[in-house]
């Protein structure tokens, strides 16, 4: 996901119908620029080298977003005639969660991320927090910086708890249910799910929390 607004100007994306290593290529009617989706990037056009600025997203089913926003809207593709269901992303050796941070490229996969459900990782100078629930095969990429501290997470029965507080958290919404940080939340950082071999193409140099 990502904002629209390049050098004070709102552009109208759509997909180009041509692919670039595997992802879509998209094209702004405004100047027909080709876009990267993956980086984000104009890759020929007027407007080649500006990138979009990335905004912090999650892919899930709706089932579980309908059950942390019951007054949220859903957006129908009444052109297509494709369903996705939760079950595609539990072949967690196909997908990783990635992120670029700091010129810094990092991904983790599905696979190491169903057995450890919680990550304490850095990303170039930015301590971050990987969850992940296995039944809705969601994962998500939090900041563990909260004010000048960093946080240390763990998994416990009824989701995580910080080891320097005691505090409970929400692993779906990093917000505090209960302890000395009631009240408080950790920032939702931009990661995007991947399959693995298109991640690698586009980000070569890109860290790996485990190999997938």
């Amino acid at each position: 996901m990502y904002a629209r607004e390049i050098g004070g100007r709102t552009l109208t994306l759509a997909v180009a119908g041509v692919l670039w290593y595997g992802n879509l290529i998209l094209i702004d009617e405004e100047t027909e620029s080709l876009w990267s989706q993956l980086l984000g990037e104009a890759e020929q056009g007027r407007l080649k080298g500006k990138k979009l600025r990335p905004l912090p997203s999650v892919l899930t089913d709706w089932e579980s977003w309908r059950k942390q926003h019951p007054d949220g809207t859903v957006l129908l593709h009444t052109r297509t005639s494709v369903e996705f269901h939760r079950q595609f992303y539990e072949k967690g050796e196909r997908f990783v969660l990635g992120v670029v941070l700091d010129q810094t490229a990092r991904a983790w996969s599905f696979e190491q991320l169903k057995e450890s459900r919680i990550v304490n990782d850095a990303v170039g100078g930015t301590a971050v927090l990987v969850t992940f629930d296995p039944v809705s095969a969601t994962a998500r990429l939090f900041a563990r910086q909260l004010a000048d501290r960093t946080l240390t997470f763990q998994r416990t029965a009824g989701g995580m708890s910080d080891l320097e507080t005691g505090s409970t958290w929400d692993p779906a919404t990093g917000q505090v249910l209960a302890g000395p940080l009631a009240g408080q939340r950790l920032a939702i950082l931009p990661g995007v799910v991947s399959y693995e071999h298109v991640w690698r193409r586009f980000y070569p140099r890109s860290e790996w929390a485990s190999p997938p």
